[in-house]
């Protein structure tokens, strides 16, 4: 039980296998297009059709990656754009990313090779996902809705999800205005959100319902419209007593005006829509789409369409198909995709789980009612689900839509009818899940979609850029594998629109990174190196290192773009040199896991002693990048069997089989954890050695809890064959677990991992 084949723990791209060997062209300065919020207009069409550098003809052997980012965590949000922002005395074009780390950074367009911020903030420490026991965001939550921008206030508006300071475990929503030109705080800011309706549903109290931050979950993108900031939620994986939330607020003085509450005699009916925002009509009001939850046509309204006053967000009209109640029990939220409202129209787009494009006109919604009648349309474009549109405005206008795991359709909209013949159509060489779309054109001409894809099943694998002829989707442009070595994506980031404005897309990832591309231009200087975060290999979170951790270092510029994996040297030792890279901690090289030029994984020399240490990164023997961290005794993670932080951990059965729900250990029997970041041993370790009798074990005490029931420990100690860094812990299934999935904690001193790995019991 000493081995783990085919699990991954840390790989290519986030993590590296647990084994021997694998262990341009400027855009105009003042550029008049803008991109201020999610989808990038008010009727969440997600294209841009102001677009006049990228079009079909231009050669697309000279397009590729002309920059990227680097921040300090995953990037859900769409990145933002405004042209002509004056900082420091000179107008820039800005992007603005917002990050799971409750970060806004603020880029110059302009420049995409030069990696540091004109701006960042962070607004503390965000909540750790482990404290939900919910696997769909990992390992924290933070800033997960698109941000909007608000030209006549100059500012930013951002929620972000923190922890109430000296109240461990207790998360709430802050809402800030932050100005555009260096990031301060606005109108008294922040602002905690909070609000309360009348009703006798699911965690009511005396008659009224009071907004639970730690049940709620700010998926959606915000929207501004004439003064006024909307903000929606949606859930935790649908657990406990959520509701769906809209919410106003003013948005010159960040004061709540108005609250609806889809569910206030019931329970759930949230507003994800997979982080649309609410759209907005030519009179300024709000339409929204509810996921599975209560109906009752009088204020319980689950899988509806709603058209909401702008005045205080009253209900104007609704329609709901006449089978919610089956979509329900099958958990088939109609709101899925959120809504589009077509231009010069007066009609809804939506789509949800169970694959049918709904059109609902919104002059009249009609109600409770059939799929088919004068005033609601639905066509079944999949069997999968509804997750990803986005709408051409053409006389005739067309809508894409992705299907999961299959292909991106085209399908066309004649008087307000969806057409149910398929214009063409585009199939990935990879299935994805939860892609990115957008549509870039000039007008009607000159259509280009931008789909992002990436192997849902391999976390963190590079996912791919596809440029795609609007008008025939089986004419694909251009991809970023055609050049992967220059043009890798990084992680594909769920559901994350990109962003394609004056000539360059902004592509979020989950590799801690925008990506920038463009048309390449003459070679220029990739910038200076820079060092965005660094987290622990097996959970991803960011703090303090310890002696022998596993660690990820994410940045820009850190060496040639070529990846490469584990070497060994001469000794037969992981080597401390890959590409003619290197990391210093305090000036001792580390065994190197992965290099490239964004990312690198590392095993902490053992050292290191503190209370804190330079991390150097070297390339050529020269300094491109440093930062410096807190160091501690133990830094404990368990590794995750995708590679995600979180999840089903990478944990053999007394068999030596695999763990999983489909092969759960019996109550009583033996399991094998593996972990990182236990410190300093007995015997000593050696840096970069394949761990060999004697097995060196923690100094620090070793004990491990599910769903806090103690765990009996019979081996805590170094993984026999792998990196020295690699903790191997036995434990005994103790009789009295009884949940199928559970969280482990693994404590070693008094440092314990976080909690969003677990195990499958039967």
């Amino acid at each position: 039980m000493n081995t783990l084949l085919g699990v991954t723990v840390c790989r290519h791209y986030h993590l590296v296998r647990l084994s021997v060997l694998a262990l341009g062209v400027t855009a105009g300065a003042l550029a008049q297009v803008s991109v201020l919020n999610v989808n990038y207009d008010k009727h969440q069409t997600g294209a841009n059709l102001q677009e006049t550098i990228l079009q079909p003809s231009i050669n697309w052997n000279n397009f590729g990656k002309v920059g990227t980012y680097a921040v300090d965590g995953q990037v859900y949000a769409q990145p933002l754009y405004m042209s002509g922002v004056t900082i420091g005395g000179q107008k820039h074009n800005v992007v603005y990313v917002a990050t799971m780390h409750n970060s806004v950074f603020a880029f110059d367009a302009d420049t995409p090779q030069v990696t540091t911020p004109l701006w960042q903030v962070n607004f503390g420490p965000a909540v750790p996902t482990g404290l939900y026991n919910f696997t769909d965001v990992i390992p924290e939550i933070g800033i997960l809705g698109t941000p909007v921008i608000e030209d006549s206030t100059k500012a930013i508006y951002v929620v972000s999800n923190n922890l109430l300071p000296g109240t461990p475990g207790v998360p709430v929503f802050l809402l800030h205005a932050l100005s555009l030109v260096d990031g301060h705080e606005l109108f008294g800011g922040p602002t905690l959100i909070s609000a309360t309706v009348a009703g006798n549903g699911a965690g009511s109290s005396a008659g009224s319902i009071a907004f639970d931050a730690s049940q709620q979950l700010q998926r959606p993108g915000l929207m501004i419209s004439n003064g006024t900031l909307y903000i929606g939620f949606g859930s935790h994986s649908d657990l406990g007593n959520y509701h769906g939330w809209l919410m106003s607020y003013d948005a010159s003085t960040l004061k709540l005006k108005s609250v609806f509450n889809a569910s206030p005699n019931g329970v759930q009916s949230s507003v994800w829509q997979s982080g649309r925002a609410p759209a907005i009509d030519s009179k300024g009001d709000v339409y929204v789409v509810t996921a599975n939850g209560d109906f009752d046509g009088q204020v319980n309204f689950g899988e509806s369409f709603l058209h909401l006053s702008s005045a205080d967000l009253s209900l104007k009209d609704w329609y709901t198909p006449q089978e919610w109640s089956y979509l329900n029990d099958q958990d088939q939220d109609l709101g899925a995709a959120g809504g589009i409202l077509l231009p010069n129209a007066s009609a809804l787009l939506s789509g949800g789980k169970a694959g049918m494009l709904h059109l609902v006109l919104t002059d009249s919604m009609g109600h409770l009612g059939a799929d088919n009648t004068a005033t609601a349309q639905g066509v079944q474009v999949n069997m999968w689900g509804l997750f990803t549109m986005a709408l051409w405005s053409l006389q005739n206008p067309i809508v894409y839509e992705y299907d999961p795991a299959g292909s991106l359709k085209a399908f066309e909209i004649v008087n307000n009818r969806i057409n149910s013949s398929i214009l063409s159509q585009f199939t990935p060489a990879v299935p994805s899940f939860a892609c990115g779309l957008a549509l870039s054109a000039n007008g009607g001409q000159n259509g280009i979609v931008w789909l992002t894809t990436g192997d849902d099943s391999q976390h963190g694998v590079p996912g791919t850029l596809h440029a795609l002829d609007a008008t025939n989707l089986s004419n694909e442009f251009w991809n970023s594998d055609l050049a992967g070595a220059r043009d890798a994506m990084g992680g594909l980031a769920k559901f994350a629109p990109p962003t394609i404005a004056n000539g360059r897309i902004y592509v979020p990832t989950f590799s801690n990174a925008v990506v920038v591309y463009g048309v390449l231009g003459p070679s220029a200087s990739p910038g200076a190196g820079t060092i965005s975060a660094v987290v622990n290999s097996a959970s991803f979170v960011e703090g303090a290192v310890a002696p022998g951790e596993l660690v990820t270092i994410f940045g820009a510029n850190m060496g040639p773009a070529a990846e490469t994996g584990a070497e060994l040297d001469v000794d037969g030792h992981i080597s401390s040199i890959a590409q003619s890279t290197s990391v210093l901690f305090d000036g001792v090289a580390a065994p190197l896991l992965y290099t490239s030029s964004s990312q690198i994984n590392a095993v902490v020399p053992f050292g290191v002693a503190g209370p804190t240490t330079k991390i150097q990164v070297m390339y050529q023997g020269n300094a491109v990048a440093s930062i410096t961290v807190p160091v501690q005794a133990a830094s404990p993670a368990v590794f995750a069997l995708d590679g995600s932080g979180g999840g089903p951990g990478a944990i053999l059965n007394q068999d030596g089989s695999v763990n999983s729900g489909s092969n759960p250990a019996a109550r009583g029997s033996v399991v094998v954890l593996y972990a990182t970041g236990a410190g300093a041993t007995t015997p000593a370790s050696q840096d970069g050695f394949l761990t060999a009798q004697p097995y060196p074990a923690p100094n620090l005490p070793v004990s491990v809890t599910v769903e806090n029931v103690p765990a009996e420990v019979r081996y805590a100690g170094a993984a026999p064959g792998l990196v020295a860094g690699v903790m191997q812990i036995n434990i005994v299934v103790p009789e009295t677990w009884v949940a199928p999935f559970d969280q482990l904690v693994v404590t070693v001193g008094t440092y314990s991992s976080p909690s969003a790995v677990t195990v499958a019991v039967k």
